[in-house]
């Protein structure tokens, strides 16, 4: 199917009806970011003292510290962001099959799909690293098309329920076939999302804490739009039912 202008419009509309009927979308995000940090910083502390102590305190203890800390805690970034991807299209897809969503949705997209969402997440981190390497010499296209073809991806994998390289080769044909209405929806996700920094900055020049506590949510709230925004569109382009 091929969208058109008015197309997307209509996506985006119906994306933020779903999203103020359905405010439990944002709650995955909003705990698992917390989880997250909260998690972080005690392996953080851990390694840390470990590694001093059993070092005696020495620069090299410091040093591999530092890097153990480094390391764990992108790991668990990364899988807190996986759980988080896989919670926010289960229950987008929901939302645009159903008109309603519950936290039950979002686990059983993760329960049923977790390896395949890891692997595809390996993929997608693999494909980025070699696009990242050839973003100085092509003046960061790379990335671009990356960031346009592979939008649909984790909506194959979890709605689509394809494997990953599958998922991947979906996601490439829509954005081909459907390229302009595909960037719209890249552009304009990467705006609201500049918006929701802004603002979050803004108020934080007022109250550090406040500013942070907003920040969170507003950047989860966006997030989950934008979900309901890709989900919407790969429904669509698949020709997949939604609810009226």
């Amino acid at each position: 199917m091929t969208q058109s202008v008015r197309d997307l419009e209509g996506t985006f509309a119906r994306s933020w009806v779903l999203l103020s009927r359905n405010w439990i979308i944002v709650v995955p995000g909003l705990v698992l970011g917390v989880v997250s940090a909260a998690a972080q910083y005690a392996m953080d502390a851990l390694l840390t003292s470990a590694f001093v102590i059993s070092g005696n305190g020495s620069e090299d203890a410091l040093y591999a510290a530092s890097v153990a800390t480094w390391i764990a805690g992108t790991v668990v970034a990364m899988g807190f962001a996986l759980v988080q991807l896989a919670y926010l299209t289960g229950m987008a897809g929901a939302c645009w099959q159903r008109g309603s969503t519950t936290l039950r949705d979002g686990w059983s997209a993760l329960a049923h799909r977790v390896l395949p969402m890891l692997l595809t997440w390996l993929l997608l981190e693999l494909l980025a690293f070699c696009a990242a390497v050839l973003a100085p010499v092509t003046f960061d296209v790379t990335l671009i098309i990356l960031v346009v073809f592979l939008i649909y991806a984790i909506a194959s994998v979890i709605i689509g329920e394809r494997p990953p390289i599958s998922a991947v080769a979906e996601s490439c044909g829509l954005a081909v076939g459907n390229l302009g209405p595909t960037i719209g929806v890249v552009a304009l996700v990467l705006a609201i999302a500049f918006v929701g920094a802004l603002l979050g900055s803004l108020i934080a020049r007022v109250s550090p804490m406040a500013g942070a506590l907003v920040a969170g949510v507003l950047q989860q709230t966006i997030v989950a739009y934008a979900s309901l925004v890709v989900v919407g569109e790969y429904l669509k382009l698949t020709n997949r039912p939604t609810a009226p």
